[in-house]
């Protein structure tokens, strides 16, 4: 499949969805419990499920993983990484996704697989590299899961990225030159929130 260096590609998280919802759940219902019965649950219960809700939903919700043009996007607890796709030198996916760029390691852990599946695939040195065979390709009739789908994908989309920057020369001149440089926006949302809970849980403990 050849990847549109035009469309946006996203992907659905796999890891620790569960834990975060029971997570905020259980927060929502602190919360609920201190405004309703103050006289029975300390503030600290309250701000305690405020901080739980924070911290579930920065850390496991929110991470994601796409593909939108000619970049693949880490989106994490604090920030969105922009990666320019045809300098993506491996990608794997394990227990988390690792990606890597002029040697420097990215991880996500929106997309990945439980330890038992990690540790059951071994991988090779041209795994990690995305050495093409022929012949190969994702196959969902061989106990392929959702992390095999992705990893291949994104990989396909590497190799389309740098089938087009071989032609840099035709692009350039028309004005279309890959982005050649790895982009981090932070997420002042969470950045704010997290020290913002923190803070108004310790001081419930001590005032």
């Amino acid at each position: 499949m050849d990847h549109d260096q035009h469309e946006r590609v996203e992907f659905a998280p796999t890891s620790g969805r569960l834990t975060a919802v029971v997570t905020v759940v259980l927060g929502v219902a602190a919360v609920v419990l201190a405004v309703l019965v103050p006289e029975g649950y300390p503030p600290a219960v309250g701000t305690g499920g405020v901080l739980a809700i924070v911290l579930a939903w920065a850390a496991a919700l929110r991470p994601r993983v796409w593909l939108e043009g000619p970049w693949l996007v880490l989106r994490g607890m604090f920030s969105s990484v922009h990666l320019p796709l045809a300098a993506v030198q491996s990608l794997v996916v394990q227990q988390v996704l690792v990606a890597t760029v002029a040697d420097k390691r990215y991880a996500n852990p929106a997309v990945g697989r439980t330890r038992f599946r990690a540790m059951r695939r071994a991988r090779t040195t041209r795994d990690l590299t995305m050495t093409a065979v022929p012949g190969e390709g994702w196959q969902p009739d061989q106990g392929a899961d959702y992390a095999d789908f992705v990893e291949e994908r994104i990989q396909e989309a590497v190799r389309a990225a740098r089938a087009a920057e071989g032609r840099a020369g035709k692009r350039a001149a028309a004005g279309e030159a890959a982005p050649a440089v790895v982009r981090r926006e932070p997420a002042w949302v969470p950045i704010a929130l997290v020290p913002a809970a923190t803070l108004l849980f310790v001081a419930s403990i001590w005032f």
